[in-house]
């Protein structure tokens, strides 16, 4: 998937969709994603049908929401270039953990796999990132 085919609400949400209910196992709802994006829930329900349309998630009226297993393995790939984008802000670039989660926000949109790929391999393909969760490598590490 291309990012820049996608809103970043849409990218933001798949991100939480994956942290929440795949890492935290829990159930998500869009008062739960309204809540963490800052905004009215009637938004967030406009973000997650748009979702739906691209076949990322199921959902039921007053439900949870889950996705689905399109859903997972784009969010795994958003989530694997979040994580190490920041990473490697903060740890090559000595920037701030807040100011390089903020950025790398900003950048996955704009960076390519190949970009991503080459700062994993510059940090040594790190299993945990900057925030101790843990990074969904989306790549077969080479073996050196």
């Amino acid at each position: 998937m291309p990012n820049y085919a996608y809103s970043k609400q849409m990218i933001l949400y798949l991100r939480r969709l994956y942290q929440k209910s795949i890492e935290e196992n829990k159930e998500v709802t869009s008062g739960d994603l309204a809540v963490e994006a800052g905004v009215r829930t009637s938004s967030a329900i406009d973000i997650i049908k748009r979702l739906e349309e691209h076949g990322f998630v199921d959902r039921t009226l007053w439900g949870p929401i889950y996705l689905t297993k399109k859903g997972i393995i784009e969010a795994r790939k958003l989530v694997y270039k979040h994580r190490i984008i920041e990473t490697y802000l903060c740890r090559c670039l000595s920037i701030k953990d807040d100011v390089a989660c903020e950025e790398a926000a900003f950048l996955e949109t704009q960076t390519s796999e190949r970009v991503v790929y080459a700062m994993c391999e510059k940090l040594g393909h790190p299993s945990i990132c900057i925030h101790g969760r843990k990074i969904p490598h989306v790549h077969k590490v080479k073996s050196k």
